[in-house]
């Protein structure tokens, strides 16, 4: 009969703890909300390198960074950030890379499938 009340002081506190946890989560959200911004901004590059790393990536592609600025995109190396190229869109941006370093295969998981690599 003691480890059953353990059980529920341990049950309990894990409750508590995780309110508790969420509380300060809202707080850090109210009162720095640069500060999160700028932590939602380190997990979202650390979640992409992570899908990059998950998908099937040829070993000789070169990992593209696309960036979006007034309806361009502009694509880099993610290795070196070379600037490689500038189109409307992602998949005409590798096509593009393509043609400029034609002895180089570039990969990006937004890709479509079957021209995941450029």
């Amino acid at each position: 009969m003691e480890y059953i009340s353990y059980i529920i002081v341990a049950v309990v506190a894990f409750w508590i703890g995780g309110h508790w946890k969420a509380y300060r989560v809202m707080q850090n959200l109210i009162s720095r909300p640069d500060d999160m911004i700028e932590l939602i901004n380190k997990l979202k590059a650390i979640n992409q390198d992570e899908a990059i790393a998950g998908e099937e990536m040829p070993e000789d592609a070169v990992p593209l960074e696309i960036e979006q600025v007034n309806g361009y995109v502009y694509a880099y190396s993610k290795t070196t950030g070379e600037f490689l190229a500038q189109a409307h869109d992602i998949e005409q941006a590798a096509r593009i890379a393509r043609q400029r370093y034609p002895n180089k295969t570039f990969w990006h998981p937004e890709l479509k499938k079957d021209t995941q690599t450029a």
